[in-house]
């Protein structure tokens, strides 16, 4: 597979150092940055990756591919992000090959608030599928600063489970899947019956994954913690010039969010989903 070899404009070439499947059709891969950067991304911030495509189909794909930073090195330079394989695009980003190279754009938006809960307070993360990358390093920035964490993370069954051990060493982990073939049969949200639930009484609760599972978190937690949650949404330009991801404003029913712009992070009280 070839890659650009010059980056467009505003964008840059990282370097693909590891690509491995963490699970079934699931990919993690860590990008290198070409130069020391001024800062760590946030957490909940995304890169806008552009696919090349098989000579088949041109060899090149008009949309970048948004992917959740799962993990950063200390200095920034190397960036891992997880992805399944849905279609030519991310089967593409997936087939990446250690030393080549991949067009990025990015970091991108407005990630998770961390301030929203002190040191010494407890956090619940809540996750789905693929929306499971970015809390890990919520989760790592999270417990950096004093925090306590519990995970509720929810798969379609066991060969769609990643990164559990990584999970486990910063905190509670509760599994969900649609068979039972791991951790409980059901949702995240048949979660709040198993033991140790229960008893977490968070201050705070960051959730991302998909649209019925972000309802549920903004109804059930937000009357009674600082509430976070990160849309998943196909995105075009990915700075907000072309309104093709939006999600209505709570406060006013005229205005729309751009999620690559104002979040993807919002709080529970700031959308209506």
């Amino acid at each position: 597979m070839t890659t650009r070899s010059t980056p467009l404009p505003g964008t840059r070439l990282l370097e693909v150092v590891a690509n491995d499947e963490v699970a079934r059709g699931v990919h993690a891969l860590v990008l290198r940055r070409p130069d020391a950067v001024p800062a760590a991304p946030d957490s909940g911030t995304f890169l806008n990756l552009l696919p090349v495509l098989p000579a088949a189909r041109g060899g090149a794909s008009v949309l970048r591919r948004p992917i959740s930073i799962a993990d950063s090195s200390d200095d920034g330079r190397d960036l891992t992000v997880i992805l399944r394989i849905v279609g030519q695009g991310t089967a593409a980003l997936c087939g990446l090959p250690v030393g080549s190279q991949v067009d990025s754009l990015g970091p991108l938006g407005r990630g998770f608030d961390l301030d929203v809960v002190a040191p010494g307070g407890s956090a619940l993360l809540i996750g789905g599928g693929v929306g499971v990358p970015p809390l890990y390093l919520l989760a790592r920035r999270l417990v950096e600063r004093g925090v306590t964490v519990q995970l509720r993370l929810g798969f379609r069954d066991a060969a769609d489970v990643f990164w559990a051990d990584r999970f486990a060493a910063l905190g509670q982990v509760l599994i969900s899947t649609d068979d039972g073939s791991a951790g409980s049969r059901g949702t995240v949200a048949d979660l709040e019956s198993v033991p140790g639930a229960a008893e977490f009484a968070p201050d705070a609760v960051y959730s991302c994954g998909p649209l019925p599972m972000l309802r549920y978190v903004q109804s059930a937690f937000s009357p009674i913690a600082a509430t976070q949650l990160s849309l998943e949404e196909r995105m075009a330009c990915g700075v907000g010039a072309c309104y093709a991801c939006v999600v209505p404003d709570a406060a006013d029913p005229a205005h729309q969010h751009r999620i690559c712009w104002d979040g993807p992070v919002f709080t529970a009280e700031e959308v209506v989903l």
